[in-house]
């Protein structure tokens, strides 16, 4: 086996540990990507503060227009149940009867908007922790998914790691240097085949001189354009 076939052979073991690493990265970026969930729980929290402050400005209303039937209950009595007979205290007690029951009015109605607006949030809180629990068990699942796939990527990962540790050392030191040195500048493609008399890595049409040495010679021979090692069987 020549240096330039052990050197491809050893590109095609570190492209499957490249794409390994990736999918082990993007796995890894999809793992820790949580914005869904923290983004609904946040919507979660807040609807629910929000839902807090309608309740305490319904319980007031309650509240006001409670004393305000209690004071016009007390004034009805007075007025319809003949203790008082003088008809300008009658008369004063009219005006303020009727200017209590407009106040109450107000109120009812106020608090008539805050019942709806305390149901809307409550069934816009309903979805929301409804959508929760969807995403909750969604992640939950992929998560489980993902992590199976991390571990059977990290042990084929272990596998070709051992390969291309015993390809490796079948390749001299001075032409590994070579090899790491292109593959960290060309995208990790070290080595391009031969196809036509053309260098695949970067398409451009060798000399024949340069594709019959790529053929005979027992050393690595670099495309004079990009510089990648030449395999041409």
């Amino acid at each position: 086996m020549t240096v330039v076939q052990q050197l491809y052979d050893l590109l095609a073991v570190d492209v499957e540990i490249d794409k390994h690493k990736q999918s082990i990265a993007s796995i890894d970026e999809t793992l820790a990507d949580n914005r869904l969930l923290l983004g609904t729980q946040r919507a979660v929290e807040e609807t629910q503060a929000t839902l807090r402050e309608q309740e305490t400005v319904r319980k007031d209303l309650e509240l006001i227009v409670e004393s305000y039937q209690d004071k016009g209950k007390q004034l009805e009595t007075k007025l319809y149940g003949g203790t008082v007979r003088n008809p300008r205290e009658l008369r004063d007690m009219q005006v303020e009867l009727n200017l209590l029951q407009e106040h109450q009015k107000q109120q009812e109605e106020s608090l008539l908007l805050s019942l709806e607006g305390v149901e809307d949030t409550e069934r816009r809180l309903g979805n929301l922790q409804s959508a929760l629990e969807e995403i909750q068990t969604a992640r939950q699942k992929q998560q489980e998914q993902l992590l199976g796939e991390k571990t059977n990527l990290e042990k084929d990962s272990g596998v070709l790691n051992e390969k291309r540790q015993g390809l490796s050392s079948l390749v001299s030191p001075e032409h590994l240097r070579l090899y790491d040195s292109l593959r960290s500048i060309r995208q990790g493609q070290a080595v391009a085949k031969v196809d036509r008399g053309m260098c695949q890595g970067c398409r451009i049409s060798l000399p024949t001189k340069i594709v019959q040495s790529a053929r005979t010679s027992e050393k690595p021979v670099q495309c004079p354009s990009c510089s990648r090692i030449l395999y041409a069987g």
